[in-house]
C-alpha cells in the first residue's frame, strides 16, 4: 500500500507548533519549573543554599497558618480587596463614562489620568510616603485651612494605614482600568444612547440599563486584575510602610518577602507563596463565574 503523506493542514499545524516551541520552552524555564519546584520544595525542611533536604509533609503549611501574624495579614489583604476593588471600579468606570462623553478634551482627560502608570510603583510610594508624612503635604493642608484637629500621622496610626493605602493605589491605577473600560464603551452603538435619549431615559437609567450590561466583559477582566493585583501587591506596602505599624499594613506578598529574605525562613516562604497562589486562584474562580453568569444574563 502506498504511504500517504502528510496534508496541507497538517503541515501547517507542524510549522505553527515549531514557531511556538521557543515560547513553550521560555514558560516553562521561567515559569513552569520554578513553580513546580517550589511547590516540591515547600514540603521539606531545604536551607534555601545547599542540595541536601528532608521531607517534612505539611509541616511548614502548619507552621505558616498557625503564626501570630497571619491572621493579621489576611485580614489585611481581604480588607483591601474588599476596599480597594469595588471603589477603584466605580471610579474608573464613572471617569470612562466622564471622558467618553467629553468629546476631544477626553483625549486630554485620558492622558492626565494615565499619567501615573508610567511612573514606578516604588516612586508613586515614595511620593505619597512624603505626602502622608507627619510635616508633609497633606497635614500642612489642613492646617492651613484650619483643620489642624484632622492632622494625624497617617501611616503610623492603625485606623488610617489601610484606608491611606488604598488611596494611592487607587490614585495609582485608576487610569489603567479607565482605559479597559472606554474600549468596552467604544463598542457599545451610539445608537441605543440616541434611541433612549429619544425616549427621555435619564443619565443614571441610561449607566445601568444600557452601559454596564453591554460593556460586562470589560466589568469582568477589570474586576479579576485589580483583585489580583491587590493579592499579589508587594512593592507599595514595603517602600510606604514596610508592613507597619505592627503587621497593621502588611499583604501576603509581603510576608513572603519576610519569610524569605529577613527571616531566612525559605521552605516558609514557599509555603506561604504556594497558599497565596492557592488563594488567589480561589477568589478570582468565585469571580469569573459569578461575573459570566452576569455577562450572560445581560445579554
Amino acid at each position: 500500500m502506498e504511504r500517504r503523506g502528510l496534508t496541507e493542514a497538517q503541515r501547517r499545524q507542524i510549522v505553527c507548533f515549531l514557531f511556538t516551541l521557543p515560547a513553550l520552552a521560555v514558560v516553562f524555564v521561567f515559569f513552569l519549573f520554578p513553580m513546580l519546584r517550589s511547590l516540591v520544595l515547600s514540603f521539606t525542611n531545604w536551607d534555601g543554599i545547599g542540595h541536601d533536604f528532608q521531607w517534612v509533609g505539611l509541616k511548614n503549611f502548619a507552621t505558616v497558618v498557625t503564626d501570630s501574624s497571619f491572621r493579621q495579614v489576611v485580614v489585611n489583604t481581604l480588607y483591601l480587596i474588599v476596599i480597594y476593588v469595588p471603589v477603584l471600579n466605580v471610579i474608573a468606570l464613572l471617569l470612562a463614562v466622564a471622558v467618553y462623553n467629553s468629546g476631544r478634551a477626553g483625549n486630554i482627560y485620558k492622558s492626565m489620568l494615565f499619567f501615573p502608570n508610567l511612573l514606578s510603583m516604588t516612586v508613586i510610594a515614595l511620593i505619597w510616603k512624603i505626602i502622608y508624612n507627619n510635616g508633609g503635604i497633606l497635614n500642612q493642608f489642613l492646617k492651613a485651612v484650619g483643620l489642624k484637629i484632622l492632622a494625624r500621622d497617617w501611616l503610623g496610626l492603625p485606623q488610617t494605614v489601610l484606608p491611606a493605602m488604598s488611596f494611592t493605589i487607587i490614585w495609582f491605577a485608576v487610569g489603567y482600568y479607565l482605559l479597559i473600560y472606554l474600549a468596552g464603551l467604544n463598542t457599545v452603538p451610539v445608537e441605543l444612547y440616541e434611541s433612549a435619549e429619544v425616549e427621555g431615559v435619564t443619565r443614571t437609567q441610561k449607566l445601568f440599563r444600557i452601559t454596564i450590561p453591554l460593556i460586562a466583559p470589560s466589568v469582568t477582566i477589570n474586576i479579576v486584575l485589580s483583585t489580583i493585583g491587590i493579592i499579589t501587591l508587594f512593592d507599595l506596602p514595603f517602600v510606604l510602610t514596610r508592613g507597619g505599624p505592627g503587621y497593621l499594613s502588611e499583604t501576603l506578598a509581603l510576608h513572603v518577602y519576610f519569610y524569605a529574605f529577613v527571616q531566612l525562613q525559605t521552605t516558609y516562604a514557599l509555603a506561604l507563596a504556594v497558599l497565596l497562589g492557592m488563594f488567589a486562584i480561589l477568589i478570582t474562580s468565585i469571580q469569573l463565574r459569578l461575573l459570566r453568569r452576569r455577562e450572560e444574563a445581560s445579554r
